[in-house]
């Protein structure tokens, strides 16, 4: 995987955008991980010159367009609300954990914020992967996190949980990608909840996917919910961009949002959650004062 990593940046420079990591089978049966990525500025782009290393190394600068750097920069939390334990003195890293059925693009959301430019500047992010139960799902996060130059580490069983959150213990942020599961699989969602109970995070977002009925959007919420969901994040806007109900839902809910994701190109392809659920509240006011007037 190192090696593949290597040859990517040194074809396509550090500023590849990944547009897809999947894990194929080959003509003698072996698994390959094909890797669809291109420089950052098209194709044709020429390779950036390699920066110098660092510890930690910083995730690699990527040039986006202004409007995309402001929605960026809106979409990155303050210090003051992405460090809650440094300002208690408690130390240790914040741990922000995905949630979310299988197939509402967690994986690919993690890899977005670890490779983000703008999110997490000043601090040091690496990533811990417990999605082991999905076919290719580690291979897929480790592509991301070589291209993203951001430590890795995989936990198959609660019994591995506690060294890998260990050898991130100097980071500032840890990234967690959790085995996806649906509202029904009770076990499952128990193993999760075991898992969720050990890590102890900072916050804990459901990853939903546009397009998802409301009945099922409203059973998985109210399945996370119970084991401490903080924010809801929503994926595949791009694909439904007029599907508003999981905004609706979060104003109901109560729930903030950060991001949402609009593609599957990483990092750009992260959004600020901001706009869409200012709208979501305000035609919330709006519906709560026509019934009001209708009352009256």
């Amino acid at each position: 995987m190192t090696t593949l990593m290597a040859q990517v940046r040194a074809e396509l420079g550090d500023d590849a955008v990944i547009h897809g990591v999947q894990s194929v089978r080959g003509p003698d049966g072996a698994t390959l991980v094909e890797i669809t990525c291109e420089a950052a500025g098209g194709a044709d782009a020429p390779a950036l010159p390699r920066p110098p290393r660092a510890a930690p190394a910083p995730a690699p600068t990527v040039a986006l367009p202004a409007a995309e750097r402001d929605v960026a920069a809106a979409a990155s939390p303050s210090p003051s609300r992405l460090r809650p334990w440094a300002r208690q003195g408690l130390g240790g890293p914040d741990v922000l954990a995905f949630v979310g059925p299988t197939g509402a693009g967690k994986t690919t959301t993690v890899a977005k914020l670890a490779a983000h430019p703008r999110l997490f500047p000043q601090y040091s992010v690496g990533l811990l992967c417990l999605d082991t139960y999905r076919v290719g799902a580690v291979e897929q996060l480790a592509a991301y996190a070589g291209l993203a130059r951001r430590p890795l580490e995989v936990a198959y069983d609660a019994a591995d949980l506690r060294g890998a959150l260990d050898r991130l213990g100097g980071l500032d942020v840890i990234l967690v990608d959790c085995p996806g599961r649906g509202p029904r699989a009770e076990r499952d969602l128990a193993a999760v909840r075991d898992l969720l109970r050990r890590l102890a995070p900072t916050e804990v977002h459901v990853v939903l996917p546009a397009g998802l009925r409301e009945d099922l959007a409203r059973r998985a919420l109210g399945t996370y919910r119970q084991m401490g969901a903080s924010h809801l994040l929503v994926t595949k806007t791009d694909e439904y961009p007029d599907d508003w109900g999981h905004f609706e839902l979060a104003v109901e809910a109560g729930l903030p949002m950060r991001w949402i994701g609009d593609g599957q190109a990483v990092p750009q392809d992260l959004r600020s959650a901001a706009p869409r659920l200012d709208a979501a509240r305000a035609s919330a006011r709006g519906r709560a004062g026509r019934r009001v007037e209708a009352v009256a």
